[in-house]
């Protein structure tokens, strides 16, 4: 809000104003006026199966120990997403480890290499936040660009993340307070037993979402069946 009313004390009002006035913007704001239109778009769940696809199949290239997964709407079976959101892990990297963050840079590279990530709009150690770009179609038309996030996440707490990161929100709510009933807290990091106290103890070791679901006795649900 601060930088909209700047540009409209400046006399910025329009799509058009900001790109005759690009030298003022910030790199995130160049990018979003870039692709503003495409980041409009919806995108088709069958270009995020293509752009799934495209995603494992070059992090397994480079080392088939990653894991992988694709969350968000998109995991419980939306028909269409808003971006593409990976949560990224390796075996050698846990919560316990130290930082590992050509992890994530050769991901990247990777799929920069192969001209899917058209462009970065920030990165650290354990997040990429860009666009990217499914390959041009067979009549020669583009596909829009899209927004993508990956983040790492240690081996440990990847399937409390990817169950956070699934959502749904109001499903995830749900589950948080069935959990706490059942003496739990759950966060998109652990799953921890509440001592008489009320103090959490120590992570509990998660293997996979199942466990989870296990740990407070809740029934296990498919990704689809968690939209509230």
């Amino acid at each position: 809000p601060a930088a909209a009313r700047k540009f409209v004390e400046e006399g910025i009002k329009t799509l058009e104003d900001l790109r005759k006035n690009e030298h003022k913007l910030t790199h995130h704001q160049r990018i979003g006026l870039k692709y503003f239109e495409d980041f409009e778009k919806r995108i088709p769940r069958e270009e995020m199966v293509q752009m799934q696809e495209i995603v494992l199949e070059e992090v397994k290239k480079l080392d088939p120990s990653y894991i992988a997964t694709v969350c968000g709407s998109f995991r419980r079976g939306a028909e269409s997403s808003g971006d593409m959101d990976v949560l990224l892990t390796h075996p050698s990297f846990t919560s316990e480890s130290s930082k590992q963050s050509k992890l994530l840079r050769q991901v990247v590279e990777q799929l920069e290499k192969v001209h899917f990530v058209t462009d970065m709009l920030s990165k650290g150690d354990t997040k990429f936040m860009g666009v990217c770009q499914l390959p041009k179609k067979e009549d020669g038309t583009a596909y829009p660009h899209r927004r993508i996030d990956i983040r790492l996440i240690p081996k440990d707490q990847y399937y409390c993340g990817v169950l956070y990161f699934t959502g749904s929100d109001i499903f995830n709510k749900n589950m948080r307070a069935h959990a706490l009933e059942m003496g739990f807290t759950i966060n998109e990091y652990t799953i921890r037993p509440l001592g008489v106290t009320g103090v959490a103890g120590e992570a509990l070791p998660v293997e996979c979402e199942k466990d989870i679901f296990d740990y407070i006795q809740w029934e296990y649900r498919e990704p689809r069946d968690r939209s509230e």
